[in-house]
């Protein structure tokens, strides 16, 4: 090979070691990023029947050497029977064990995944508009349904969400809720029931029939979505000037600590998020009932922490 041929190959085996140039880093860059949160779900399912697959060693004895006596070959026969029976178990499987697990800590928890009730309610009203975004409410809530009044309806008027949201102005829990059969249709596994503000109207001091139809709601969303979990959001009070005006908004309190006492009973977990309006009262509606805008940031994420749905 001639001088010239062997510079020319030299230079080719250069320029193929030279690192890539922006064109290339700008191509790697457009790479379509999966979406972190399927991926998550699928690793979450895998992770979970490692962790079985281990335990299932572990209480068998681990990876011993085989003796050969009857004791050893029972064992790892039962082992082996329940390892090839998680092969089996579809996805589904899986999922149905981390929720019925998930039931479990919430109910050990009181339903509350939060460990100081306090601190999270300071962190709560700490909270500026770098602190959420609606792709994030989105995202907790999207298996969910927020069931209620004109109150919630407004979570859907400001844009905050809108599939999870089951609503009508002026409706009460008194009354026969069309609204639970399109909750029913979406099987979500998570309910939020917000009332109370309309049923004043129609119970007064008739707590005691408040209390029973509420249940009797809570119970009926129980048999058709058994694994659904279920929060009661407690009443939000009206301002000192509207209980002047109508007096029967002074048994809201009264409602809302007997539900809460009929909650444990009821198999469902009780939510007060008042103390974002006592913080700051000049957020309720020219009305006195209906909170402005700027409430709902904070009451979606108080709901998202407390329900563990922004654990990731």
């Amino acid at each position: 090979m001639g001088s010239e041929a062997r510079a020319a190959a030299g230079a080719r085996r250069s320029d193929s070691t030279k690192p890539a140039g922006k064109k290339g880093a700008a191509a790697r860059a457009k790479r379509p990023v999966r979406s972190g949160r399927r991926g998550r779900g699928h690793m979450g399912l895998v992770l979970a029947a490692f962790v079985v697959a281990a335990g299932l060693m572990y209480l068998s004895g681990g990876t011993r050497t085989h003796t050969g006596t009857p004791g050893a070959d029972a064992e790892i026969a039962a082992s082996r029977a329940k390892l090839n029976q998680m092969a089996q178990q579809t996805p589904v499987d899986l999922d149905a064990e981390l929720k019925r697990q998930r039931r479990e800590m919430l109910k050990a928890k009181n339903g509350l995944l939060v460990d100081d009730l306090e601190a999270e309610k300071q962190k709560i009203l700490a909270m500026t508009d770098a602190d959420w975004n609606m792709a994030d409410f989105a995202r907790w809530f999207e298996n969910t349904a927020i069931v209620g009044d004109s109150i919630i309806r407004q979570v859907r008027l400001f844009h905050f969400l809108d599939a999870p949201v089951f609503a009508e102005g002026g409706i009460h829990i008194s009354v026969e809720l069309s609204l639970l059969d399109e909750v029913e249709a979406a099987a979500p596994s998570v309910i939020f029931l917000c009332f109370g503000m309309n049923d004043v109207g129609v119970f007064e001091e008739r707590v005691d029939r408040y209390v029973e139809r509420y249940t009797n709601v809570i119970r009926r969303l129980q048999a058709s979505l058994p694994e659904a979990v279920i929060y009661v959001c407690a009443a939000l009070p009206v301002t000192p000037e509207r209980l002047a005006e109508e007096s029967k908004y002074g048994y809201l309190d009264l409602y809302n600590r007997e539900m809460e006492k009929a909650c444990p009973e009821a198999g469902a977990y009780f939510i007060d998020s008042s103390f974002i309006l006592e913080a700051h009262p000049e957020w309720y509606n020219v009305d006195g009932r209906h909170p402005r805008e700027e409430y709902y940031p904070m009451w979606l994420t108080y709901l998202a922490d407390l329900a563990g749905l922004n654990h990731d």
